[in-house]
């Protein structure tokens, strides 16, 4: 019996290192993940892939505190914003973007750059807009960038309230902590969504 609860107490140890529970407080990642909802991650990252929502070191946060956002791009990826619409050129390489926004119904658009796929994370992620709000220039327009090596952008879903690598730049690997692998949802119905605030009082 001692030999089992030092087992189980080994591998609680053991998963109180790999997993981690954070509770979502703010705005910038609606309206997939709310105040409320509970999301568990997973420490030891293989790999990081565009798309994956992480849990990141922010630099500008006084408390120190550990934000949630969704790799937009990796190392070596080229980006630009224009009129807040996110345009990636996937690699640097105008057409391999071309082809997998082809083979993938996307919309492949034509630059001095190349090619890039704009708003690639609208068909599969809940990113939203609010057109009502008066965004800073950096929410909106955003200059032809390439990521650096072991350097991540990561942005929120809630693209006109949130507080990312717009304003910070990418994130560097050391400051990537864990990676979201699964969500826990508060209940929601149609009037809670409706009433929910669009974003943060300051």
């Amino acid at each position: 019996m001692k030999k089992f609860f030092f087992i189980l107490l080994i591998l609680l140890l053991v998963g109180s290192y790999f997993i981690r529970i954070y509770k979502i407080d703010g705005t910038s990642m609606n309206y997939g993940l709310i105040e409320g909802d509970i999301v568990l991650t997973y420490r030891q990252l293989d790999a990081i892939h565009r798309g994956d929502m992480l849990v990141i070191k922010h630099p500008l946060d006084p408390e120190g505190r550990l934000y949630i956002k969704r790799c937009a791009a990796l190392p070596g990826d080229i980006f630009f914003q224009k009129e807040r619409s996110f345009y990636l050129q996937i690699e640097g390489n105008s057409v391999k973007t071309k082809q997998l926004a082809l083979s993938h119904d996307l919309q492949a658009v034509s630059t001095q750059y190349g090619y890039f796929i704009k708003d690639p994370y609208l068909k599969y992620y809940g990113v939203v807009h609010n057109w009502r709000l008066q965004v800073p220039h950096e929410l909106a327009q955003l200059p032809v960038t390439k990521i650096p090596k072991d350097h991540y952008l990561m942005l929120g879903d809630y693209r006109d309230n949130s507080s990312d690598s717009r304003f910070f730049g990418a994130v560097p690997r050391k400051w990537i902590y864990s990676k979201v692998i699964f969500i826990f949802k508060k209940p929601r119905n149609w009037m809670m969504l409706i009433n929910i605030k669009e974003a943060d009082d300051k």
